[in-house]
Protein backbone atom coordinates (compact mmCIF):
# COMPACT_ATOMS: atom_id res chain seq x y z
CA UNK A 1 0.00 0.00 0.00
CA UNK A 2 2.87 2.48 0.75
CA UNK A 3 4.18 2.07 -3.00
CA UNK A 4 0.48 2.70 -4.41
CA UNK A 5 0.48 5.37 -2.09
CA UNK A 6 3.81 7.00 -2.81
CA UNK A 7 2.97 6.83 -6.79
CA UNK A 8 -0.34 8.67 -6.08
CA UNK A 9 1.32 11.12 -3.99
CA UNK A 10 4.27 11.40 -6.85
CA UNK A 11 1.44 12.38 -9.03
CA UNK A 12 -0.02 15.32 -6.87
CA UNK A 13 3.85 16.72 -6.30
CA UNK A 14 6.82 16.42 -8.01
CA UNK A 15 9.72 15.47 -5.68
CA UNK A 16 7.23 14.32 -2.67
CA UNK A 17 9.97 14.52 -0.18
CA UNK A 18 11.32 18.13 -0.71
CA UNK A 19 8.22 19.34 0.36
CA UNK A 20 6.19 20.24 4.12
CA UNK A 21 2.73 18.94 4.50
CA UNK A 22 -0.03 19.25 6.82
CA UNK A 23 -2.43 16.75 7.20
CA UNK A 24 -6.32 17.10 7.88
CA UNK A 25 -6.76 14.37 11.03
CA UNK A 26 -10.42 13.26 11.59
CA UNK A 27 -9.47 10.41 14.20
CA UNK A 28 -11.05 8.11 11.70
CA UNK A 29 -9.71 4.96 9.44
CA UNK A 30 -8.71 7.39 6.58
CA UNK A 31 -6.80 10.29 8.33
CA UNK A 32 -5.37 7.90 10.15
CA UNK A 33 -4.15 5.69 7.54
CA UNK A 34 -3.27 8.75 5.39
CA UNK A 35 -1.29 10.02 8.53
CA UNK A 36 0.82 6.67 9.09
CA UNK A 37 1.84 6.31 5.50
CA UNK A 38 2.92 9.25 5.54
CA UNK A 39 5.33 8.88 8.38
CA UNK A 40 6.05 5.27 6.69
CA UNK A 41 7.62 7.04 3.69
CA UNK A 42 9.47 9.34 6.37
CA UNK A 43 7.82 12.89 5.11
CA UNK A 44 8.33 15.96 6.99
CA UNK A 45 4.13 16.63 8.18
CA UNK A 46 2.47 17.80 10.85
CA UNK A 47 -1.04 17.22 11.72
CA UNK A 48 -3.96 19.28 12.40
CA UNK A 49 -7.47 17.93 13.88
CA UNK A 50 -11.26 20.10 14.36
CA UNK A 51 -13.43 19.46 17.21
CA UNK A 52 -17.20 20.48 16.09
CA UNK A 53 -18.67 18.98 18.79
CA UNK A 54 -21.30 17.72 17.11
CA UNK A 55 -21.67 14.07 18.75
CA UNK A 56 -21.23 14.66 22.18
CA UNK A 57 -18.53 12.81 24.23
CA UNK A 58 -17.54 10.47 20.75
CA UNK A 59 -16.31 13.93 19.34
CA UNK A 60 -14.05 14.62 22.56
CA UNK A 61 -12.75 10.99 22.09
CA UNK A 62 -11.65 11.15 18.50
CA UNK A 63 -9.63 14.74 19.53
CA UNK A 64 -7.96 12.41 22.47
CA UNK A 65 -6.71 9.32 19.48
CA UNK A 66 -5.51 11.80 17.57
CA UNK A 67 -3.40 13.46 20.21
CA UNK A 68 -2.24 9.98 21.46
CA UNK A 69 -1.52 9.35 17.98
CA UNK A 70 0.50 13.00 17.35
CA UNK A 71 2.27 12.03 20.85
CA UNK A 72 3.42 8.58 20.30
CA UNK A 73 4.56 9.61 16.95
CA UNK A 74 5.92 12.85 18.09
CA UNK A 75 4.30 14.89 15.78
CA UNK A 76 3.14 18.69 16.03
CA UNK A 77 -0.32 18.73 16.61
CA UNK A 78 -2.68 21.84 15.25
CA UNK A 79 -5.88 21.22 17.27
CA UNK A 80 -9.01 23.83 17.29
CA UNK A 81 -12.15 24.13 18.55
CA UNK A 82 -15.73 24.95 17.27
CA UNK A 83 -19.03 25.74 19.01
CA UNK A 84 -20.58 24.58 15.12
CA UNK A 85 -24.51 24.51 16.15
CA UNK A 86 -23.91 28.66 17.72
CA UNK A 87 -22.20 29.43 14.16
CA UNK A 88 -25.05 27.51 12.01
CA UNK A 89 -27.44 29.70 13.30
CA UNK A 90 -28.83 32.40 10.90
CA UNK A 91 -26.06 31.21 8.36
CA UNK A 92 -28.95 29.85 5.98
CA UNK A 93 -26.52 26.92 5.44
CA UNK A 94 -26.90 23.02 6.41
CA UNK A 95 -24.38 21.67 9.65
CA UNK A 96 -22.29 19.77 7.69
CA UNK A 97 -21.60 22.87 4.83
CA UNK A 98 -20.50 25.01 7.98
CA UNK A 99 -18.48 22.41 9.36
CA UNK A 100 -16.92 22.16 5.86
CA UNK A 101 -16.27 25.99 5.67
CA UNK A 102 -14.65 26.47 8.87
CA UNK A 103 -12.46 23.47 8.24
CA UNK A 104 -11.28 24.37 5.07
CA UNK A 105 -10.86 28.10 6.20
CA UNK A 106 -9.01 27.29 9.23
CA UNK A 107 -6.59 24.80 7.30
CA UNK A 108 -5.62 27.95 5.17
CA UNK A 109 -4.61 29.53 7.52
CA UNK A 110 -2.64 27.60 9.60
CA UNK A 111 -1.38 26.01 6.47
CA UNK A 112 0.67 29.18 5.30
CA UNK A 113 3.89 27.45 6.83
CA UNK A 114 3.09 24.35 4.82
CA UNK A 115 3.22 23.93 1.16
CA UNK A 116 0.53 21.58 1.13
CA UNK A 117 -2.86 20.65 2.90
CA UNK A 118 -3.77 16.72 2.74
CA UNK A 119 -7.33 15.59 2.91
CA UNK A 120 -7.97 11.58 3.40
CA UNK A 121 -10.72 11.54 0.63
CA UNK A 122 -10.72 7.68 -0.22
CA UNK A 123 -12.45 6.22 -3.39
CA UNK A 124 -15.99 5.24 -1.67
CA UNK A 125 -16.22 9.31 -0.84
CA UNK A 126 -15.66 10.06 -4.59
CA UNK A 127 -18.17 7.20 -5.88
CA UNK A 128 -20.79 8.66 -3.26
CA UNK A 129 -19.72 12.41 -3.93
CA UNK A 130 -20.85 11.77 -8.00
CA UNK A 131 -23.72 9.81 -7.31
CA UNK A 132 -24.97 12.93 -4.71
CA UNK A 133 -24.48 15.65 -7.49
CA UNK A 134 -26.17 13.48 -9.73
CA UNK A 135 -29.48 13.22 -7.74
CA UNK A 136 -28.70 17.26 -6.82
CA UNK A 137 -27.67 18.36 -10.78
CA UNK A 138 -24.47 19.30 -11.88
CA UNK A 139 -23.91 17.96 -15.26
CA UNK A 140 -20.50 17.35 -16.05
CA UNK A 141 -19.16 19.35 -13.04
CA UNK A 142 -20.64 16.71 -11.13
CA UNK A 143 -19.29 14.01 -12.27
CA UNK A 144 -15.69 15.64 -11.55
CA UNK A 145 -16.61 14.55 -7.81
CA UNK A 146 -14.13 15.49 -5.56
CA UNK A 147 -10.90 16.44 -7.76
CA UNK A 148 -7.42 15.33 -6.57
CA UNK A 149 -6.36 18.47 -6.23
CA UNK A 150 -7.23 21.98 -5.74
CA UNK A 151 -4.82 24.19 -5.60
CA UNK A 152 -2.51 23.55 -2.44
CA UNK A 153 -5.44 20.98 -1.07
CA UNK A 154 -3.80 17.33 -2.07
CA UNK A 155 -6.18 13.93 -1.67
CA UNK A 156 -3.74 11.10 -2.60
CA UNK A 157 -5.58 8.76 -0.88
CA UNK A 158 -8.47 8.80 -3.89
CA UNK A 159 -6.82 5.34 -5.10
CA UNK A 160 -7.80 3.26 -2.13
CA UNK A 161 -11.17 1.82 -0.87
CA UNK A 162 -12.41 2.51 2.48
CA UNK A 163 -12.03 -1.68 2.86
CA UNK A 164 -8.65 -1.42 2.23
CA UNK A 165 -8.05 1.42 4.70
CA UNK A 166 -9.53 -0.13 7.18
CA UNK A 167 -7.92 -3.53 6.42
CA UNK A 168 -4.55 -2.00 6.39
CA UNK A 169 -5.19 -0.33 9.64
CA UNK A 170 -6.36 -3.06 11.20
CA UNK A 171 -3.44 -5.39 10.08
CA UNK A 172 -1.09 -2.22 11.06
CA UNK A 173 -2.42 -1.87 14.39
CA UNK A 174 -3.33 2.13 13.49
CA UNK A 175 -5.94 2.88 16.42
CA UNK A 176 -9.05 4.88 14.63
CA UNK A 177 -12.20 6.18 15.79
CA UNK A 178 -15.75 5.06 14.88
CA UNK A 179 -18.32 7.77 13.51
CA UNK A 180 -21.48 6.64 14.48
CA UNK A 181 -23.39 8.59 12.48
CA UNK A 182 -22.11 6.66 9.17
CA UNK A 183 -24.94 4.21 9.49
CA UNK A 184 -27.31 7.49 10.08
CA UNK A 185 -29.86 6.91 7.28
CA UNK A 186 -31.52 10.02 7.29
CA UNK A 187 -28.25 11.77 5.76
CA UNK A 188 -28.57 11.23 2.19
CA UNK A 189 -25.15 10.33 1.84
CA UNK A 190 -25.24 7.35 4.14
CA UNK A 191 -28.62 6.18 2.34
CA UNK A 192 -26.11 6.18 -0.96
CA UNK A 193 -23.59 4.14 0.83
CA UNK A 194 -25.66 1.82 2.63
CA UNK A 195 -28.43 0.53 -0.35
CA UNK A 196 -27.22 2.22 -3.76
CA UNK A 197 -23.42 1.43 -4.05
CA UNK A 198 -23.64 -2.51 -2.98
CA UNK A 199 -26.76 -2.53 -5.70
CA UNK A 200 -24.17 -1.04 -8.17
CA UNK A 201 -21.54 -2.90 -7.40
CA UNK A 202 -23.56 -6.39 -7.63
CA UNK A 203 -24.20 -5.05 -11.35
CA UNK A 204 -20.20 -3.97 -11.68
CA UNK A 205 -18.39 -5.47 -8.93
CA UNK A 206 -15.13 -3.27 -9.54
CA UNK A 207 -17.27 -0.26 -9.91
CA UNK A 208 -14.93 1.88 -7.50
CA UNK A 209 -12.24 1.31 -10.29
CA UNK A 210 -14.24 2.45 -13.29
CA UNK A 211 -15.58 5.24 -11.63
CA UNK A 212 -12.00 6.60 -11.46
CA UNK A 213 -11.10 5.71 -14.53
CA UNK A 214 -13.92 7.86 -15.93
CA UNK A 215 -13.33 10.33 -13.36
CA UNK A 216 -10.19 11.39 -14.86
CA UNK A 217 -11.23 10.73 -18.62
CA UNK A 218 -13.81 13.33 -17.36
CA UNK A 219 -10.89 15.47 -16.00
CA UNK A 220 -9.44 15.96 -19.18
CA UNK A 221 -12.88 16.55 -21.00
CA UNK A 222 -13.77 19.06 -18.44
CA UNK A 223 -10.17 20.91 -19.27
CA UNK A 224 -10.51 21.07 -22.93
CA UNK A 225 -14.46 22.18 -22.36
CA UNK A 226 -12.98 24.84 -20.57
CA UNK A 227 -10.00 25.96 -22.36
CA UNK A 228 -13.18 26.17 -25.52
CA UNK A 229 -15.31 28.60 -22.91
CA UNK A 230 -12.31 30.36 -22.09
CA UNK A 231 -12.23 31.56 -25.93
CA UNK A 232 -15.85 32.23 -25.89
CA UNK A 233 -15.81 34.77 -23.04
CA UNK A 234 -13.02 36.31 -24.82
CA UNK A 235 -14.97 36.90 -27.50
CA UNK A 236 -18.18 37.64 -25.72
CA UNK A 237 -17.26 39.32 -22.29
CA UNK A 238 -16.02 42.84 -21.35
CA UNK A 239 -15.67 44.94 -18.10
CA UNK A 240 -16.19 48.69 -17.79
CA UNK A 241 -16.44 50.75 -14.49
CA UNK A 242 -17.43 47.38 -12.56
CA UNK A 243 -20.18 46.70 -14.77
CA UNK A 244 -19.70 42.94 -16.50
CA UNK A 245 -20.84 43.16 -20.06
CA UNK A 246 -21.94 40.29 -22.52
CA UNK A 247 -22.31 41.03 -25.96
CA UNK A 248 -25.61 39.50 -26.50
CA UNK A 249 -25.44 40.49 -30.46
CA UNK A 250 -22.65 37.92 -31.47
CA UNK A 251 -24.34 35.40 -28.70
CA UNK A 252 -27.17 34.90 -31.01
CA UNK A 253 -24.90 34.06 -33.95
CA UNK A 254 -23.36 31.06 -31.49
CA UNK A 255 -24.21 27.47 -31.95
CA UNK A 256 -24.79 26.23 -28.37
CA UNK A 257 -25.35 29.92 -27.09
CA UNK A 258 -27.48 28.67 -24.03
CA UNK A 259 -24.85 26.36 -22.67
CA UNK A 260 -22.08 29.20 -23.46
CA UNK A 261 -24.64 31.95 -21.35
CA UNK A 262 -25.18 29.82 -18.89
CA UNK A 263 -21.60 29.18 -18.04
CA UNK A 264 -20.30 33.12 -18.06
CA UNK A 265 -23.78 33.91 -16.03
CA UNK A 266 -23.11 30.91 -13.38
CA UNK A 267 -20.20 32.64 -12.16
CA UNK A 268 -22.48 35.86 -10.85
CA UNK A 269 -24.58 33.44 -9.52
CA UNK A 270 -27.22 32.59 -11.84
CA UNK A 271 -28.95 29.33 -12.93
CA UNK A 272 -29.25 27.49 -16.04
CA UNK A 273 -33.10 28.62 -16.02
CA UNK A 274 -32.14 32.22 -16.70
CA UNK A 275 -29.58 31.70 -19.74
CA UNK A 276 -32.30 29.67 -21.37
CA UNK A 277 -35.09 32.32 -20.65
CA UNK A 278 -32.71 34.70 -22.58
CA UNK A 279 -31.86 32.33 -25.12
CA UNK A 280 -35.45 31.17 -26.05
CA UNK A 281 -37.52 34.40 -25.48
CA UNK A 282 -37.57 38.14 -26.27
CA UNK A 283 -36.45 40.30 -23.27
CA UNK A 284 -36.82 43.90 -23.88
CA UNK A 285 -34.37 46.54 -23.38
CA UNK A 286 -34.99 47.14 -19.14
CA UNK A 287 -35.59 43.59 -18.22
CA UNK A 288 -34.07 42.96 -14.73
CA UNK A 289 -32.87 39.41 -13.80
CA UNK A 290 -31.94 38.63 -10.54
CA UNK A 291 -29.16 36.17 -8.71
CA UNK A 292 -28.66 35.91 -4.89
CA UNK A 293 -25.62 38.58 -5.73
CA UNK A 294 -25.57 40.01 -8.95
CA UNK A 295 -28.64 41.91 -10.78
CA UNK A 296 -28.43 41.33 -14.48
CA UNK A 297 -29.94 43.96 -17.04
CA UNK A 298 -31.08 43.65 -20.76
CA UNK A 299 -29.70 46.86 -22.63
CA UNK A 300 -30.51 46.44 -26.45
CA UNK A 301 -27.74 44.20 -27.96
CA UNK A 302 -26.21 43.76 -24.70
CA UNK A 303 -26.43 41.69 -21.01
CA UNK A 304 -24.69 43.85 -18.55
CA UNK A 305 -24.31 42.09 -14.78
CA UNK A 306 -23.54 44.54 -11.77
CA UNK A 307 -22.70 43.06 -8.28
CA UNK A 308 -26.28 44.00 -6.01
CA UNK A 309 -23.88 44.86 -3.37
CA UNK A 310 -23.02 48.06 -5.18
CA UNK A 311 -25.75 50.48 -3.88
CA UNK A 312 -26.73 54.03 -5.97
CA UNK A 313 -23.86 56.41 -4.52
CA UNK A 314 -24.59 58.59 -1.82
CA UNK A 315 -24.67 62.70 -2.40
CA UNK A 316 -21.21 64.20 -0.77
CA UNK A 317 -21.24 67.75 0.28
CA UNK A 318 -17.90 69.40 -0.75
CA UNK A 319 -17.53 72.54 1.37
CA UNK A 320 -14.24 73.96 0.71
CA UNK A 321 -11.29 73.40 -1.90
CA UNK A 322 -9.35 71.46 0.95
CA UNK A 323 -12.01 68.82 0.26
CA UNK A 324 -12.60 69.57 -3.07
CA UNK A 325 -8.80 68.50 -3.86
CA UNK A 326 -9.70 65.26 -1.57
CA UNK A 327 -11.94 63.95 -4.72
CA UNK A 328 -10.43 65.69 -7.76
CA UNK A 329 -6.87 66.77 -9.15
CA UNK A 330 -7.04 70.88 -9.09
CA UNK A 331 -4.62 72.51 -10.91
CA UNK A 332 -4.85 76.53 -11.10
CA UNK A 333 -3.93 78.53 -14.18
CA UNK A 334 -4.04 82.20 -15.35
CA UNK A 335 -5.09 82.98 -18.58
CA UNK A 336 -2.00 84.20 -20.68
CA UNK A 337 -3.87 84.89 -23.85
CA UNK A 338 -3.18 81.13 -25.11
CA UNK A 339 -6.37 78.41 -24.11
CA UNK A 340 -5.26 75.26 -24.74
CA UNK A 341 -7.78 72.66 -23.56
CA UNK A 342 -8.12 68.78 -22.65
CA UNK A 343 -10.88 67.04 -24.96
CA UNK A 344 -11.55 64.91 -22.13
CA UNK A 345 -14.78 64.75 -20.65
CA UNK A 346 -13.10 63.75 -17.38
CA UNK A 347 -11.78 67.31 -17.07
CA UNK A 348 -13.74 70.24 -16.20
CA UNK A 349 -12.72 74.15 -16.79
CA UNK A 350 -14.06 76.37 -14.49
CA UNK A 351 -13.49 79.96 -14.57
CA UNK A 352 -11.70 81.11 -10.82
CA UNK A 353 -14.70 83.60 -10.33
CA UNK A 354 -17.30 81.26 -11.35
CA UNK A 355 -16.15 78.38 -8.59
CA UNK A 356 -17.91 78.51 -5.37
CA UNK A 357 -18.91 76.46 -2.52
CA UNK A 358 -20.34 74.19 -1.35
CA UNK A 359 -20.73 72.04 -4.03
CA UNK A 360 -22.61 68.81 -4.26
CA UNK A 361 -21.59 65.85 -5.98
CA UNK A 362 -24.50 63.39 -6.23
CA UNK A 363 -26.71 61.12 -9.12
CA UNK A 364 -29.82 62.58 -11.28
CA UNK A 365 -33.06 63.35 -9.85
CA UNK A 366 -36.28 63.79 -11.91
CA UNK A 367 -36.45 67.18 -13.47
CA UNK A 368 -32.62 67.82 -13.52
CA UNK A 369 -32.03 69.62 -16.82
CA UNK A 370 -28.52 71.73 -17.98
CA UNK A 371 -27.16 73.55 -20.70
CA UNK A 372 -24.96 71.26 -22.56
CA UNK A 373 -21.36 72.64 -23.93
CA UNK A 374 -21.75 73.89 -27.66
CA UNK A 375 -25.63 74.73 -27.62
CA UNK A 376 -27.58 77.49 -25.91
CA UNK A 377 -30.49 75.24 -25.28
CA UNK A 378 -31.62 73.78 -21.60
CA UNK A 379 -31.93 69.88 -21.94
CA UNK A 380 -33.57 67.16 -19.12
CA UNK A 381 -30.73 64.90 -17.95
CA UNK A 382 -32.76 62.05 -18.44
CA UNK A 383 -33.02 63.10 -21.82
CA UNK A 384 -29.60 63.44 -22.02
CA UNK A 385 -28.92 60.13 -20.88
CA UNK A 386 -31.68 58.52 -23.26
CA UNK A 387 -29.99 60.38 -26.33
CA UNK A 388 -26.91 58.87 -25.65
CA UNK A 389 -28.02 55.37 -24.84
CA UNK A 390 -27.36 55.14 -21.02
CA UNK A 391 -28.10 51.55 -19.38
CA UNK A 392 -30.02 51.99 -16.51
CA UNK A 393 -26.95 50.56 -14.30
CA UNK A 394 -25.10 54.21 -15.88
CA UNK A 395 -27.79 56.27 -15.56
CA UNK A 396 -27.75 55.03 -11.41
CA UNK A 397 -24.06 55.56 -11.12
CA UNK A 398 -23.52 58.80 -13.21
CA UNK A 399 -22.34 61.07 -11.18
CA UNK A 400 -23.45 65.57 -11.19
CA UNK A 401 -21.76 68.39 -9.88
CA UNK A 402 -24.06 70.91 -8.81
CA UNK A 403 -22.92 74.47 -7.52
CA UNK A 404 -24.84 76.73 -7.68
CA UNK A 405 -28.38 74.77 -7.94
CA UNK A 406 -27.15 74.40 -10.75
CA UNK A 407 -25.76 71.28 -12.97
CA UNK A 408 -22.26 72.24 -14.14
CA UNK A 409 -21.13 68.96 -14.99
CA UNK A 410 -22.34 65.41 -15.51
CA UNK A 411 -19.02 64.12 -14.56
CA UNK A 412 -17.26 62.05 -17.33
CA UNK A 413 -19.84 62.93 -20.15
CA UNK A 414 -20.68 66.82 -20.53
CA UNK A 415 -20.16 70.16 -19.05
CA UNK A 416 -22.65 72.72 -19.07
CA UNK A 417 -22.91 75.92 -21.27
CA UNK A 418 -22.87 78.21 -18.77
CA UNK A 419 -19.71 77.45 -17.15
CA UNK A 420 -17.63 77.43 -19.82
CA UNK A 421 -14.65 79.67 -20.12
CA UNK A 422 -15.13 82.76 -21.64
CA UNK A 423 -11.10 84.29 -22.96
CA UNK A 424 -12.37 87.53 -23.23
CA UNK A 425 -13.60 87.52 -19.96
CA UNK A 426 -11.77 84.96 -18.06
CA UNK A 427 -8.30 85.78 -16.01
CA UNK A 428 -7.50 82.63 -13.97
CA UNK A 429 -9.31 79.45 -14.52
CA UNK A 430 -9.05 75.77 -12.00
CA UNK A 431 -8.76 72.52 -14.23
CA UNK A 432 -10.50 70.05 -12.24
CA UNK A 433 -9.58 66.02 -13.17
CA UNK A 434 -11.87 63.36 -11.93
CA UNK A 435 -10.28 60.56 -10.18
CA UNK A 436 -13.04 58.24 -9.59
CA UNK A 437 -12.46 58.44 -5.76
CA UNK A 438 -16.27 58.65 -5.46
Amino acid sequence: MLERFLNSLSKLVADPQGHRYLLAVSGGADSCVMAHLFREAGLDFAMAHCNFHLRGEDSNHDMQLVENLAATWNVVLLEKEFDTLELQKNSGKSIEMVARDLRYAWFEEIGREYDYIATAHQADDAAETLLLNLCRGGALKAMLSIPAQNGRIIRPMLPFSAQEIRNYAQSNRIPFAIDCTNTDESIKRNRIRAAVIPILKELNPNLLDTLARNREILRQQSAFYQSCMAEHKKLLVAERDGTIIINAQKLRGMEHREIVLYEILSEYGFNAATASELCKNVNPTGTKHASPTHTLLVNRDEYLIRSSDSPKPEPVIIPSMEVLQQYFTVEHFRHDGHLVFEKDNRTLYLDEKKLSFPIVIRTWENGDFFYPLGSNGKQKISDFFTDHKFDRFTKDHTLLLEMNHDIVWIIGHRTDNRYKIDPKKTTHYYKLSYNGSF
